[in-house]
């Protein structure tokens, strides 16, 4: 393989036909990556069987496989808030990716994939920082600078690649804590860091030479039913997303446009890409950056959702705060005080 594209968010649920081919030449010479945002169901009943009524659960139909097949996608992360979703064994999913040439890896959380990349060992380490109470295993920043400094100390020439899933939903600045963590990874070694989850565009930063693109918004995830409940992103910049071709040291980055009324991904070209490199363009302390985050971050944010030290104790916390609004939410929706999903509820 010549070069790597970085995917985001990966769903394809049932009675959902997605056009791609505008984006298909973009990988004919690459192998692409992507987080796979949630089980692949075998059947439709399935759908009707969800572990929580109180949140969107996400999974794609088999049809998922033809798009990751005709993308050349050859490594998918299961590392993220979705993919137990469902109450169908979480190997099921690996089995059929397995059988169709596809690894995967995430399940253990800051889960390591080894390939081969131009002649050199690539190690993919893949991590979901945020917890509640089902996601996987918790998060350790200090394991993973471990894991980087075993693996540059064992193997100096090898590629280290950070893949988290990370960051609060929708929200345009990557978390205080996830900043300092990234800085710390490529500290310690490690040669690109690419994350996903807001759903939304995140700011790129050169840190010591290395790309930090802290979230590349989502790409291919259909705004529309998921069981009863029907997806909605209110915000228009969820149509906009970045992938990331990277050759081993250097990134080419292409935005993208998701019409979501027609389900058609193409290549935006009219797009101002050095305007992701903006806010980091002149390297700002974490203080001044802390100021920044928190003068665009909502109170509730600030207050519960935000972490801002990448230690294993913060994420503990970050487990605790979580719990305690979604189990206020939890009690207000049985209670009919609050229902988020009245609009939009088949």
């Amino acid at each position: 393989m010549d070069k790597i594209i970085f995917c985001g968010d990966l769903v394809c649920p049932f009675d959902v036909d997605v056009d791609y081919s505008d984006i298909c030449s973009l990988f004919e010479r690459s192998v692409g990556i992507a987080n796979l945002e949630g089980a692949i169901l075998l059947n439709k009943s399935a759908v009707e069987a969800p572990k929580w009524t109180d949140k969107y659960s996400l999974y794609s139909s088999p049809q998922v496989l033809d798009i990751i097949k005709k993308l050349n996608i050859k490594y998918v992360s299961l590392c993220n808030n979705h993919i137990l979703d469902y109450k169908q064994d979480i190997n099921e999913t690996v089995e059929l990716l397995k059988s169709n040439d596809i690894d995967s890896w995430g399940l253990k959380n800051h889960d390591l994939l080894k390939i081969k990349f131009n002649g050199r060992n690539l190690h993919i380490i893949t991590l979901a920082t945020f917890s509640n109470e089902h996601s996987l295993n918790l998060m350790n920043p200090s394991r993973v600078l471990s894991d980087i400094r075993r693996i540059r100390r064992h193997d100096p020439d090898a590629l280290i690649v950070i893949y988290p899933h990370w960051g609060v939903e929708k929200f345009y600045y990557p978390e205080p804590a996830d900043r300092k963590f990234a800085h710390d990874c490529v500290d310690a070694g490690a040669n690109i860091v690419v994350g996903h989850h807001p759903h939304v565009i995140q700011p790129v930063e050169i840190y010591k030479g290395v790309p930090i693109v802290y979230s590349l918004g989502n790409f291919i995830l259909p705004q529309t039913f998921y069981g009863n409940k029907k997806l909605v992103y209110r915000q228009p910049e969820v149509q906009h997303e970045l992938i990331v071709e990277w050759d081993g040291k250097n990134i080419q980055l292409y935005q993208l446009y998701f019409d979501k009324e027609i389900n058609k991904l193409k290549v935006d070209l009219s797009a101002d890409i050095e305007k992701h490199f903006a806010l980091f363009k002149e390297q700002i302390s974490g203080s001044k950056y802390l100021l920044s985050y928190l003068k665009n971050a909502s109170l509730l944010d600030i207050a519960l959702r935000t972490r801002y030290v990448p230690n294993i104790f913060n994420e503990y916390i970050s487990y605790v705060s979580r719990n305690l609004l979604r189990f206020v939410r939890k009690v207000l929706i049985r209670a009919g005080l609050h229902n988020p999903y009245k609009a939009f509820v088949k």
